[in-house]
């Protein structure tokens, strides 16, 4: 569950770096988690905001990595 995991402020990374690449961000560059949405029986979605770049609203958890 995301908020065993994360949870709002937390500092990540891209875990799929596939995916920083076709979204033209930094593959090191580190985001903060800015939003968490749950929905009903579904698997939530977090909102990460990197610097430069718009917020990446309602993304798998997967595909970041908390940074410790």
């Amino acid at each position: 569950m995301v908020s065993a995991m994360m949870t709002r402020g937390d500092e990540v990374v891209f875990d799929r770096l596939d995916l920083a690449d076709a979204l033209g961000i930094w593959r090191n560059a580190k985001g903060r988690i800015v939003g968490i949405h749950r929905q009903d029986g579904r698997i939530p979605t977090v909102d990460v905001k990197f610097d430069g770049h718009e917020t990446l609203r309602r993304y798998l958890p997967d595909l970041f990595r908390r940074v410790q």
